[in-house]
């Protein structure tokens, strides 16, 4: 009986690993998209409507905003399902998970509307927050 518990708790703390190996994977992709746009692209100063519309013409700019959006609702779905399992572990894994990833989100709108440092800043510690509160979840299970 003490076994099947074990192992069903086991099972339980498993179910993630998935979720935990595609994040890792979309978010240093992630990573990189915005690494390139960070050196490579430029952005119009002539203010932030402009800035927006030049965001969604420009290719690694629009997949950078597009491939957050979706890391970010996978997080809020993994959130989700530790909620419903009554995980606590992953709650708060996911919970840490979705904060970094909202500053990420905080920090593009940032750096797209004024152009500051400040933006691309936040958008790496929400980025480290995400990664490393995955991975600390994914090991410590």
């Amino acid at each position: 009986m003490e076994m099947e518990k074990t192992m069903g708790k086991t099972m339980k703390s498993r179910i993630f690993v998935r979720e935990v190996n595609a994040a890792n994977v979309t978010l240093v992709i992630q990573y990189l998209l915005g690494m390139y746009v960070n050196l490579y692209v430029k952005f119009p100063t002539s203010g932030p409507e402009a800035a927006w519309k030049f965001a969604w013409s420009s290719l690694p700019v629009a997949a950078h905003i597009i491939l957050g959006t979706l890391i970010l609702l996978g997080s809020i779905s993994m959130l989700v399902r530790a909620i419903i399992r009554k995980n606590r572990h992953w709650i708060m894994v996911a919970s840490i998970g979705v904060a970094g990833l909202l500053l990420c989100g905080f920090g593009g709108e940032s750096f797209i509307t004024t152009q500051h440092e400040v933006g691309s800043y936040l958008m790496s510690l929400g980025f480290l927050a995400a990664l490393l509160a995955l991975n600390w979840g994914f090991y410590t299970q």
